[in-house]
C-alpha cells in the first residue's frame, strides 16, 4: 500500500466515526498541542535563564581572581582558597599539549573536555558530559594571558606596597566548571509535573467535552428522528424551532420549510390520486346504475315495437296505446340521460358562471309555479323583509335546486300536504329551508337520499333518483353543503347553506 492508498483509507475511516467523537478529538488535539507548546517554552525558558545564570556566575569567579589565588592553585588544597564547593565546582589547569590538572582531584565524574573543545568555544560557555556520562557539567574557560591581564586590571588601584611585583607561571588555560545535575533533576521533575498535569487535564476536558458535544449536538439528534418518522409516514412532524440567530436555528428553519413543501406536495398528490379513485369508482357506479336505469324503458321500447311489428292487424286503438307507451319509455329515457348529463358536467367542477342571485326572490318565483302546477298541495313562502339574502351563484341552477326540492316533496308526500320555503339571513350565510308536512322517512332512508338512482322501498311513483343528488352536486359546486332532517309522521325539511354575498362585492 503507497502512501496516497493509506491516506486514503485514513480518511474514509475518519468519515465513520461518529461526528461527537471527532468534534472532541479535534478539541482535545487542540488542547494538547496547546499544553505541549505552553510545556516545552517554559522549559526552554527556564533552560535558558539557568545557564545564563550560570555562565554569568563562572566569569565573575574568574574576574575576582588575584595573584595570591592563582599561586594558591599549584595547591592540592588550592580549591578552598577559590571559595568553590568541592562537589559543585571543578577548577581545571590546562597545558599544551595534553596536559590538564583539576581541583579538587578526587571528582570521579569530573568534565570530560580537552583543549580542542575550549578552543572551540572562546569566551564562551559550552555543556560537557562527565566521562561516565553520568552528569553534565558547564565549562567556562579563560586562556592564561587574559587571566594575566584581568589580575593585573584588578591591582591597579591597591598601594604599591601591597602590589605583588613577582607572578607566578601562567597556564595556557584556566577552566572553571558547574554540576548540572540538580538543575538537571529540577528539568526533569518539571517535565514530569507537566505530563501529569496535561495527562489530567486531558481526561477531564475529555469528560467534560464529550457531555458538552453530545448537549450541543441534540438538536441534530431531533433532526435525525424527525426525519425517521418522515421517513415512515408522518409527514406532519416538525423539527423543534431553535434561535433564528444560531446555526442550528437556522438549520431548522430551512428544514422545516422544506418539510413543509414536502408534505403539502405529498398531500396534493395522496389528494389527486384519491379524487382519481374516487373518480373511477363514481363513474363504474354511474355506468352500472345508469344501464340498470336505462334496461327497463329500453325494454319496454323493444317489447312494444315488437308486439306492434308482429301484429299487423292490431285494432287501431291498442296500436295507439302501445306507441303511446313506447313515447312514454323514450321521454323517461329522454329524462334520465339529460339527468345523468348534468350531474356528468357537475362532477367536471367545471367553473360556473356567477352573478349576484336573490333566493328570497328565487325562491319565491319557485313557489308560484309550482302553486300553479300542483294544485293538490299547499305552498307558503316565508322571508324576512330586507334581510341580506343575496348570494353569488348560477341563477338558473340555484332555481333547479328550489324546483328539484319542491318536486321531490310533491312526489314523495300525499294530496294536500304543505310544504313551506324559507329564504334567511344567518351570520354570513343564506339559508334556504324546504319542509313538508308529509309522512316523513326512516333515518335509514334519510342518510342515503343524496345517492345517485337510491329509491327507497315501496315506490311505486316514477323517478329516476337523480334530483336530489343534482341538488347536492350543484351546492357542492357553489362551495355549499345541503343537509336532510325527517322522522317517520314528522314530515321533511332540507336546508340548503351558502355563503353570502360580500358587501365589498
Amino acid at each position: 500500500m503507497n502512501v496516497r492508498d493509506f491516506a486514503d483509507a485514513l480518511g474514509n475511516r475518519w468519515e465513520r466515526v461518529p461526528l461527537r467523537v471527532r468534534l472532541t478529538a479535534a478539541v482535545l488535539a487542540l488542547v494538547a498541542g496547546s499544553l505541549l507548546i505552553i510545556s516545552v517554552s517554559t522549559i526552554l525558558a527556564l533552560h535558558s535563564t539557568f545557564l545564563g545564570t550560570i555562565d554569568q556566575e563562572l566569569k565573575d569567579k574568574f574576574e575576582t581572581l588575584g595573584l595570591d589565588e592563582v599561586a594558591a592553585l599549584s595547591d592540592s588544597e588550592g580549591s578552598s582558597q577559590l571559595g568553590i564547593r568541592p562537589n559543585q565546582y571543578i577548577f581545571s589547569m590546562l597545558n599544551y599539549p595534553d596536559r590538564r590538572h583539576d581541583l579538587p582531584q578526587s571528582q570521579t565524574d569530573a568534565p570530560n573536555f580537552t583543549l580542542a573543545d575550549i578552543e572551540a568555544h572562546p569566551e564562551d560557555a559550552f555543556t560537557a558530559l562527565a566521562a561516565d556520562g553520568s552528569v553534565r557539567w558547564r565549562v567556562y574557560a579563560v586562556s592564561g594571558e587574559h587571566l594575566r591581564q584581568t589580575i593585573q586590571e584588578n591591582q591597579e588601584g591597591l598601594d604599591p606596597a601591597q602590589q605583588i611585583d613577582s607572578a607566578p607561571s601562567f597556564s595556557d588555560y584556566y577552566a572553571l566548571s558547574y554540576n548540572l545535575k540538580h538543575f538537571d533533576r529540577t528539568v526533569a521533575g518539571l517535565v514530569w509535573v507537566d505530563v501529569l498535569i496535561g495527562v489530567g487535564v486531558l481526561a477531564g476536558l475529555a469528560a467534560l467535552g464529550f457531555g458538552l458535544v453530545r448537549a450541543s449536538l441534540a438538536p441534530l439528534r431531533q433532526i435525525e428522528n424527525t426525519a425517521a418518522m418522515i421517513a415512515a409516514g408522518n409527514y406532519s412532524q416538525r423539527v423543534p424551532p431553535r434561535d433564528p440567530e444560531t446555526e442550528v436555528g437556522r438549520v431548522s428553519m430551512a428544514i422545516n420549510s422544506m418539510l413543509g413543501k414536502i408534505e403539502s406536495s405529498i398531500r396534493a398528490r395522496e389528494y389527486s390520486e384519491g379524487r382519481a379513485h374516487d373518480s373511477e369508482r363514481r363513474m363504474r357506479e354511474f355506468i352500472a346504475d345508469a344501464s340498470h336505469e336505462l334496461r327497463t324503458p329500453l325494454t319496454n321500447v323493444r317489447g312494444y315495437s315488437e308486439l306492434v311489428r308482429a301484429n299487423p292487424g292490431m285494432p287501431e286503438n291498442e296500436r295507439q296505446h302501445y306507441i303511446g307507451q313506447i313515447e312514454e319509455a323514450a321521454k323517461r329515457m329522454g329524462l334520465l340521460v339529460g339527468d345523468l348529463l348534468h350531474l356528468a358536467r357537475l362532477d367536471q367542477e367545471r367553473p360556473v358562471e356567477t352573478e349576484p342571485v336573490d333566493l328570497a326572490l328565487l325562491g319565491h318565483e319557485a313557489v308560484s309555479s309550482h302553486s300553479v302546477v300542483a294544485e293538490d298541495y299547499r305552498f307558503e313562502f316565508e322571508s324576512v323583509p330586507g334581510a341580506p339574502t343575496v348570494v353569488v351563484a348560477d341563477r338558473a341552477r340555484m332555481r333547479q335546486v328550489i324546483d328539484n326540492l319542491l318536486s321531490n316533496a310533491v312526489r314523495h308526500t300525499p294530496p294536500g300536504t304543505t310544504v313551506t320555503v324559507a329564504v334567511a339571513a344567518e351570520d354570513d350565510e343564506v339559508v334556504l329551508r324546504v319542509a313538508d308536512d308529509g309522512p316523513g322517512m326512516e333515518s335509514e332512508v334519510a342518510d342515503r337520499v343524496f345517492e345517485r338512482f337510491f329509491r327507497s322501498d315501496g315506490v311505486t311513483h316514477p323517478g329516476s333518483g337523480l334530483g336530489l343528488a343534482i341538488v347536492a352536486a350543484i351546492v357542492r359546486s357553489h362551495g355549499g353543503s345541503v343537509s336532510v332532517r325527517s322522522e317517520p309522521g314528522g314530515g321533511t325539511e332540507f336546508t340548503v347553506r351558502l355563503d353570502a354575498e360580500s358587501q365589498e362585492d
